[in-house]
């Protein structure tokens, strides 16, 4: 089970007067987020942690000119708080994050369109909110006001900036409250580097824009004595990451992340890495006030709570009395709302599902279904759940209401639905014991699916396999025949003319026995392989197996073949002996033809245990090899590469491997040799 830590979060640099303002509403806010909040870690509990299983890269955009938020470097990346923080998220959810420079209107454009998938360092409002969603805030923070020193004097809150030429972001929260104060000059610009400019080039008296952006502009160009930053608290943002409306894997996706980072502080730590220009000595400074205050606050709470104990003292059995009997309402009333949502939420899964789901009580009587159910079986679901009249359904089901009482059971079997066509349906089953949260039996439940479609394609698939393995078996059959046919038909035509011709006689009586004797090979071969005999299975050493590879060894050394071979001690195998001594003849052959035109010759035979059940032998050579394309043919009737090999000796191998419970894997590379792996079973005492 995941936990989740729920926190409100404030940075440690965000001003204090962004919560001391109108602290009635910012409570009111601050708990309406709280509650947001909430609502998100709830969805996660029951979000798939495997939607996000695949990989994928998402392409976010961030402000280029926003430090220490998001700004570009001398490489031009994108870099600052915004970027640290998404690169611990994508961390934390094993993606990966391409990140874009973009204004803030050409960010929100490629968002709607599709073309991005986040925005980092979006500000909320309720505007956007009917065109985005917005993950939970990692940072508040207020509008700060900049002006030149020599006019410390003269400005010190809104309210002194009437007359004044003021300069700010169009995207800034603050915008409309400029807007609706009379006998001001406003000039907009694209991002706060134009409005920072702006003011340095003494284009306008007062720059209302981001404390950090200014200070990191100010020093930048050298200016941080001759402008000074007011804490006037204006319109405070949340910072936040804005993805597409209704994206809400991404959402969820950001805000678990999120949710776990302010948890472990590392949100702090990022914005502490950026925001943190403070000495030591103004640390100690703020803690030991921090320290004053928390003792006076902690007496005045002290005594507010001995005045609010003496004055409620009076009221305190009416008030519990009422409390329990609010709050047992409430509780009343959160029960029945959850178990409506439960229900909705069982009947849509039930109804959404690909499966038939029917279940029993123990008496097995029908409690439920589902629409799938329904239709697999053609009949409706009012009719299903008085099931004890549908006698011909109930029919089918017999052998299972018999054995309930058993263990759990799966088969399938063919159910004639009466319907205007007599339409007959192949349905799997399984049938499944129901527990309660006590592991008390309940009931049963019946999983069905409709699998005649399924079915009849196996069917049509298999008779094309047939039909395609019946032509190349002809095919192949015509093409070897024709061969030798047509050099007897060539012999017998010129026999009539040229029979006195003892030359013509001599190459008679040497090609043509050779062209029957063929033909016969290739008969036999073709009776073999149609009616193989049936193995007879015995037990074997593995010594044994290798005894018919000594009559090739003179042909290996004579071709200066390296032939070495390798024999686990022990290993008895349970197999047809002559069989298994034909197959390993014929890739030993196979391996003395491959490596015949290479420089390195050598061909291993390795024989070992695979596991306690199964034996393995190994043929390997340095031959040519083989491409992809061969490798896909040559357990296939007539399929071969060599001028007089007929195609039928890797065919009936394949058969008796199988024959001998067995399995066979190749491995072939053009110019890297080629490595058979037969598996066969082992004696077992």
């Amino acid at each position: 089970m995941e936990k989740y830590i729920i926190m409100v979060f404030k940075p440690r640099n965000t001003d204090c007067k962004d919560f001391d303002t109108e602290g009635g509403l910012l409570i009111k806010k601050q708990l309406f987020k709280l509650s947001i909040f909430c609502l998100i870690v709830f969805v996660q509990s029951l979000w798939s942690p495997a939607v996000f299983a695949e990989q994928k890269t998402f392409i976010i955009a961030g402000e280029s000119a926003l430090p220490p938020f998001s700004f570009e470097n001398e490489a031009g990346e994108l870099t600052g708080i915004n970027i640290d923080l998404m690169e611990e998220i994508a961390k934390y959810n094993g993606v990966d994050f391409k990140y874009i420079p973009m204004r803030m209107e050409e960010a929100e454009k490629a968002l709607s369109n599709g073309t991005i998938d986040a925005i980092v360092g979006s500000t909320y409002n309720t505007e956007k909110d009917n065109q985005f969603d917005f993950t939970q805030s990692y940072f508040t923070m207020s509008q700060s006001i900049i002006i030149p020193s020599k006019r410390k004097q003269d400005i010190h809150t809104l309210t002194d900036l009437r007359d004044s030429h003021v300069v700010l972001d169009h995207n800034t929260p603050v915008i409309s409250t400029f807007l609706n104060m009379r006998n001001t000059n406003l000039t907009t610009v694209s991002n706060q580097y134009s409005g920072i400019l702006t003011l340095l080039n003494n284009r306008a008296d007062v720059f209302i824009g981001n404390k950090w952006t200014a200070d990191f502009y100010l020093k930048k160009f050298r200016q941080e004595k001759n402008y000074i930053i007011l804490d006037e608290v204006i319109e405070p943002a949340d910072y936040t990451i804005a993805v597409k409306k209704g994206n809400q894997s991404l959402l969820l996706m950001m805000d678990h992340a999120l949710t776990e980072l302010k948890a472990n502080r590392n949100i702090n730590e990022i914005i502490d890495k950026w925001v943190m220009p403070q000495s030591n000595q103004k640390i100690a400074r703020l803690e030991q006030f921090i320290f004053w205050l928390i003792i006076i606050l902690t007496a005045v709470a002290l005594i507010l709570l001995i005045i609010y104990i003496w004055n409620q003292k009076l009221k305190k059995s009416v008030h519990n009395q009422t409390l329990k009997l609010h709050l047992l309402n409430k509780d009343l009333e959160k029960q029945r709302q959850n178990i409506v949502n439960a229900e909705a939420f069982k009947d849509q899964i039930l109804n959404n599902i690909n499966n038939g789901i029917i279940t029993f009580d123990l008496d097995f009587m029908i409690t439920s279904c589902n629409a799938k159910a329904s239709d697999i079986l053609n009949i409706s679901k009012e009719m299903i759940l008085n099931l004890m009249n549908h006698s011909q359904l109930m029919k089918n089901f017999e052998d299972l209401h018999q054995e309930r009482n058993g263990n759990d059971r799966t088969g399938s079997f063919r159910i004639l639905v009466l319907n205007e066509e007599n339409e007959q349906k192949v349905i799997s089953y399984s049938m499944h014991r129901m527990f309660n949260s006590e592991d008390i039996q309940t009931g049963y439940l019946l999983s069905m699916s409709d699998e005649t479609e399924k079915k009849t394609l196996e069917k049509k698939l298999i008779t094309q396999e047939k039909l395609h393995a019946l032509g190349q078996l002809v095919a192949g059959v015509a093409h070897e025949i024709r061969n030798p046919l047509t050099s007897i038909k060539t012999f017998i035509d010129l026999l009539p003319s040229k029979y006195d011709n003892p030359q013509f006689r001599q190459v008679l009586m040497e090609h043509l026995p050779t062209e029957i004797n063929r033909l016969n090979g290739i008969v036999t071969d073709l009776i073999e392989y149609a009616r193989p005999r049936p193995p007879n299975i015995t037990n074997c050493h593995a010594h044994e197996l290798i005894s018919l590879l000594a009559f090739h060894k003179v042909t290996m050394e004579k071709n200066h073949i390296n032939f070495e071979q390798t024999i686990e001690d022990d290993l008895i195998f349970y197999i047809d002996l002559q069989q298994i001594q034909q197959v390993l003849l014929n890739f030993v052959l196979n391996s003395i033809d491959a490596v015949e035109e290479t420089k390195e010759k050598t061909i291993k035979v390795t024989i070992d245990k695979e596991n306690e059940k199964t034996g393995r032998i190994t043929i390997s050579d340095t031959g040519k090899g083989m491409k992809q394309e061969e490798l896909n043919h040559i357990f296939e009737p007539f399929f071969t590469k060599k001028e007089k090999g007929v195609g039928l000796g890797l065919t009936l191998s394949y058969r008796l491997i199988k024959e001998n419970n067995g399995d066979i894997h190749v491995k072939s590379y053009p110019n890297s040799g080629t490595k058979f792996t037969i598996l066969l079973p082992l004696y077992i005492e």
